[in-house]
């Protein structure tokens, strides 16, 4: 959700940007959405100007996986 802030975007946004239900994208930002496809995952980061490495490079996560 801090990238939404940072961009000033919202998930609806994000769901028409990336061509998705409001309810997947949401589902997946909330963490109810267990194995989300890759092909969801490269929507959601186009629609964020991001690069799918980018998506899962994500610090506090890397600090939980040493």
């Amino acid at each position: 959700m801090e990238l939404l802030n940072k961009q000033n975007l919202t998930i609806n946004r994000i769901a028409n940007l990336a061509g998705l239900s409001q309810s997947t994208v949401n589902a997946m930002f909330e963490g109810r959405s267990k194995r989300p496809t890759i092909t969801t995952i490269r929507a959601v980061c186009r629609a964020l100007g991001i690069t799918v490495h980018d998506f899962f490079d994500f610090p506090p996560y890397n600090e939980v996986e040493k």
